[in-house]
C-alpha cells in the first residue's frame, strides 16, 4: 500500500505546468488546469487531483485531447448558449461556460449553457463553489463513457454522470457534488494506484459478481449506481440530459463517440427574492442543520462543502499527495519527449 508524502505546493504546480507544455498546452491554459487538480486535491478528492495529469498527457498523445484548441461560443439567446470545447481542455471551456451562463442569469434570472465535443471537465463542485460564492445558484451534470451497469444489469450502459449544486451562503457556500454511481471511477483508479481494495457494493467484476478489488472493473467489470434504483434514475437522467442537450449524445447511440455532455444552469436569487432574506433564510436553516443532536458526540453533522472547507483550510504551503502517484508524476515530467 502506498504512503502519503507532503510536496511543496509550489513544486506540485511547477511539475503541473510542464507537463502540460510539454504536450502543446499554452502556459496560461496549463496553469489554470494544475491548479484546478491542485484544488481538488486540496479539499480531499484525490480522484480529480494531480493523478488526472497521468491521463490527460496521455489522452493529448493518443490524439483525444488537442492540447491548444480555445473553446468558442457557437449559438446564444438572452439565456441560453452553446459551446464548443473543439476537443481541446474541458476545464478551459468550463470556465468560459461558467463566464457566460452567469452574465445571462444575471440579466434574465436563469440561464443554461451546454457544452459539446468536450473532455474531461474534473470536479464539478469547483464551478458551483465559485458561482455561489457570487451569489448565483447552480446546478451542473455531465455524461461521459459508459461505465456504470443499469440497477439490475451487468452491462456498461451509463457513465459516472456527477451531479453538482453550488448554494450562496452568507458565509461558505452549500456545495452538493457527487457521482451517481456508487463511487468515482478516478475513486478507483486511485486506489488501484495505491494497491488498495474498494467499499463493498461499488463494482461488480465481468460475470456480475461483487468485488473488491478495483481490478475487476478495468477488466471488462461496471460500475454500480448508488443508492439502487433510485439512483439508477438520476444517472438515467443525467445520461439523457446531458447527452441530448450538449449533442454529445447518451453514450448507447451509435452517433455518440465520447466526451462529456456537460450542461450548467444558473439561477441569479435577486430576480426571486431579496438577497439578504434569501441568505438570511439558507443561514439559518443550515445553522440548525448543523446544531442538531449527532448521533456520535464525535461526529457532528455536516453540511454538504463543509468537509471540503475544512480540508482546504488544512493546505497552506504543502500538498498531500500518495508516494505511487507522486513518483509516476516526477516520471513523467522527467521524460524525454
Amino acid at each position: 500500500m502506498s504512503m502519503n508524502i507532503q510536496v511543496p505546493l509550489s513544486e506540485v504546480r511547477e511539475l503541473g505546468v510542464k507537463v502540460l507544455t510539454d504536450v502543446g498546452t499554452p502556459k496560461d491554459y496549463a496553469v489554470i488546469i494544475t491548479d484546478s487538480l491542485i484544488g481538488a486535491q486540496a479539499v480531499g478528492h484525490a480522484s480529480h487531483g494531480v493523478i488526472r495529469l497521468l491521463e490527460y498527457t496521455e489522452s493529448v498523445n493518443s490524439g483525444l485531447v488537442k492540447a491548444d484548441a480555445k473553446p468558442v461560443v457557437t449559438s446564444e439567446t438572452s439565456s441560453a448558449v452553446v459551446i464548443d470545447a473543439c476537443w481541446g481542455w474541458g476545464t478551459i471551456a468550463c470556465r468560459l461556460a461558467m463566464r457566460q451562463v452567469s452574465a445571462k442569469a444575471r440579466a434574465t434570472g436563469i440561464a443554461i449553457g451546454t457544452i459539446q465535443n468536450c473532455n474531461h471537465i474534473g470536479r464539478l463542485g469547483e464551478y458551483v463553489d465559485r458561482l455561489a460564492d457570487e451569489n448565483l445558484i447552480a446546478l451542473m451534470w455531465c455524461n461521459g463513457d459508459a461505465s456504470v451497469a443499469a440497477y439490475g444489469g451487468k452491462e456498461r450502459l451509463f457513465g459516472t454522470n456527477p451531479f453538482a449544486a453550488g448554494i450562496p451562503t452568507s458565509n461558505e457556500s452549500v456545495v452538493i457534488d457527487f457521482a451517481t454511481a456508487a463511487s468515482a471511477e478516478g475513486k478507483l483508479r486511485v486506489a488501484r494506484a495505491n494497491g488498495q481494495s474498494i467499499p463493498p457494493d461499488t463494482i461488480i467484476n465481468a460475470n456480475g459478481k461483487a468485488s473488491q478489488d478495483p481490478n475487476d472493473f478495468y477488466s471488462g467489470g461496471a460500475l454500480l449506481p448508488f443508492g439502487g434504483h433510485k439512483g439508477y434514475c438520476l444517472t438515467l437522467m443525467i445520461e439523457l440530459l446531458g447527452g441530448a442537450l450538449s449533442q454529445i449524445h447518451p453514450n448507447v447511440n451509435p452517433k455518440y463517440i465520447n466526451g462529456f455532455g456537460t450542461v450548467l444552469i444558473v439561477i441569479d436569487p435577486e430576480k426571486l427574492v431579496p438577497l439578504d432574506l434569501f441568505l438570511s433564510d439558507v443561514d439559518q436553516a443550515t445553522s440548525i442543520y448543523r446544531a442538531t443532536v449527532p448521533i456520535n458526540p464525535n461526529q457532528p453533522v455536516l453540511i454538504p462543502g463543509d468537509i471540503e472547507n475544512q480540508n482546504r483550510a488544512k493546505v497552506k504551503t504543502e500538498l498531500t499527495v500518495s508516494t505511487a502517484v507522486w513518483d509516476s508524476l516526477q516520471e513523467l515530467a522527467n521524460k524525454k519527449r
